[in-house]
């Protein structure tokens, strides 16, 4: 009996046609099958069935299970549990890196001193910051990469220049929200969260996933995949909760605590509703990607970062550039031509005229304040008031002007932009700095809004080109502090001490400006503290 053998280049075409990796027994099964009693036809029909069904695998594996090139130029095969360790290690090379970024900020960004910076000083600062953030964070991030025995060390499956391009897109806004959240603002966790949502979506660009498993690639029989049980997932409850904690510490004006829920939140929401790339591009390609996409978010971190200082200058009194209204409730106002609102859109408030009180002029050649004088010169304030908003650095030529003290009055804006407060007073002839070693600032305190209150003291001289400005620092009002605030039916006199250094960028004075530096709880009220007079010691 002669035994029948299947055709010949079916069995070629099994042997060398079927994927590598995907060879089986479906030689042997087909063999026997025919033997006992099949056609040729038939073992044809199997042959081409089993070679088109394992090709169909085998490209469905490709595209969710790539193939990645490193830096060696040998080829990696993609795992679930290598996805899950390169994640982790980028996760850690994150953090290293948002920490640096975090503490060369909260150590490098600092508010403009002048009081009325330029925009242009403001635009070169904020630029600063952000490149130092960004190289901080690269600078974090390489130590730890050098550092670690990971086998994505050696043979990273993404280079270490365009993971540490997407990563700075989040750590480029670390000034913006460093600066805005010591100025207690709620923009601040805004800020983060944006940050993260931006460092996830990039991330997950560049960084592969986890490959679906073989069993669920093609279903065997009809309907197989509607009795799969999805697997349960715990982020949606995570991004509820984070949401829900980071609104509550907002509401409670706990904002460091709301930029870490809300950061998370946003960062779980944006790595699970952005897709990993279907296919691994060329570095190259990558690269110039990442490095394009940092330069465009990177400018708006810069401009974010430069609005920042621009309202941290303002409630300093630093700029001066925003819209104002003021009003006085306890006044009759016209309506504004321009805004047709009630109120006024800024404030010059002058001290009640002293009729009985004569008072010398300043002498020429100041020597109550020589070498080894001890007699203060003591200056009783005269100067006026100032109340206005950003964008001036002034009340203007319009502004409304009227007799009394701030005590007595209920100053408040009708706009949510912060109010400033400034009191100046000129003296008839320059003091030269040398001469002076301390100014006591004599003050009374009549505000009941609770929230503390600090005071800011500048020189000027205006004889000199470009007047030149000395800033001589802050000191708190003492009975405004927590522990110390107390009901004032009266008012309450203290007295401030401000060091005056033997040299400076200016040689003489002949203008001395109190800023007043309230809390958030005053951004829209007026000050009821009132300057009583100025005592200058000598040197």
């Amino acid at each position: 009996m002669v035994r029948a053998n299947p055709p010949a280049l079916a069995n070629w075409m099994l042997d060398h046609l079927t994927p590598a990796g995907h060879e089986d027994a479906l030689a042997g099964d087909l063999l026997e099958e025919f033997r006992a009693g099949r056609s040729a036809a038939w073992y044809w029909r199997q042959v081409l069935g089993a070679l088109l069904f394992e090709w169909i695998k085998h490209f469905r594996k490709r595209n969710r299970e790539p193939e990645l090139a490193t830096t060696s130029g040998l080829t990696l095969h993609w795992t679930t549990e290598d996805s899950h360790s390169l994640q982790s290690f980028a996760g850690f090379l994150v953090g290293a890196g948002l920490v640096n970024a975090l503490i060369a900020s909260i150590l490098l960004c600092r508010l403009p001193d002048g009081r009325v910076p330029s925009l242009q000083g403001l635009l070169l600062r904020a630029t600063i910051y952000v490149a130092l953030a960004a190289l901080a964070g690269v600078a974090g991030a390489r130590f730890y990469w050098n550092r670690s025995r990971s086998t994505f060390r050696t043979h990273p499956p993404v280079p270490f220049i365009v993971f540490a391009l997407t990563c700075a897109t989040g750590w480029v806004w670390v000034p913006a929200a460093v600066l805005l959240s010591r100025q207690d603002s709620p923009a601040s966790p805004l800020i983060a969260a944006l940050a993260s949502a931006l460092l996830a979506i990039g991330l997950r660009r560049v960084i592969p996933s986890a490959p679906a498993s073989e069993e669920s690639e093609i279903p065997q029989e009809l309907f197989e995949q509607t009795l799969r049980i999805p697997p349960f997932e715990t982020h949606a409850y995570l991004i509820t909760l984070c949401l829900y904690a980071g609104v509550y510490a907002m509401e409670n004006k706990v904002n460091l605590f709301a930029a870490v829920w809300l950061s998370a939140a946003s960062f779980l929401f944006a790595w699970k509703r952005t897709l990993a790339p279907a296919m691994i591009f060329s570095n190259a390609q990558v690269k110039t990607q990442a490095r394009s996409r940092l330069l465009r978010i990177a400018s708006v971190a810069v401009v974010f970062t430069m609005v920042a200082l621009l309202f941290g200058a303002a409630r300093r009194g630093g700029t001066g550039n925003a819209l104002a209204a003021s009003k006085v409730p306890t006044t009759k106002t016209a309506p504004n031509a321009a805004s047709e609102i009630y109120g006024y859109q800024s404030i010059i408030l002058w001290p009640p005229p002293q009729k009985d009180r004569i008072e010398a002029p300043l002498p020429a050649n100041p020597v109550v304040l020589a070498p080894g004088s001890t007699r203060p010169l003591v200056i009783r304030f005269d100067g006026p008031y100032w109340y206005f908003q950003v964008p001036n650095h002034g009340p203007g030529l319009h502004a409304h002007q009227a007799h009394g003290i701030p005590t007595a009055l209920d100053i408040r804006t009708n706009n949510p932009m912060p109010l400033t407060m400034e009191a100046d007073q000129t003296l008839s002839t320059p003091i030269p700095l040398a001469r002076c070693r301390e100014i006591q600032l004599d003050i009374q305190n009549r505000d009941n809004q609770p929230g503390p209150i600090a005071i800011a003291l500048f020189l000027t001289d205006s004889t000199a080109p470009g007047k030149p400005v000395l800033n001589l620092g802050e000191q708190p009002v003492v009975s405004s502090q927590p522990g110390q605030f107390r009901f004032k039916s009266a008012p309450v006199n203290e007295t401030l001490h401000f060091t005056v250094p033997a040299r400076a960028n200016i040689k003489n004075f002949n203008e001395i400006t109190v800023l007043f530096l309230p809390e958030i709880e005053h951004v829209d009220l007026g000050i009821k503290i009132a300057v009583e007079d100025f005592a200058l010691l000598p040197r």
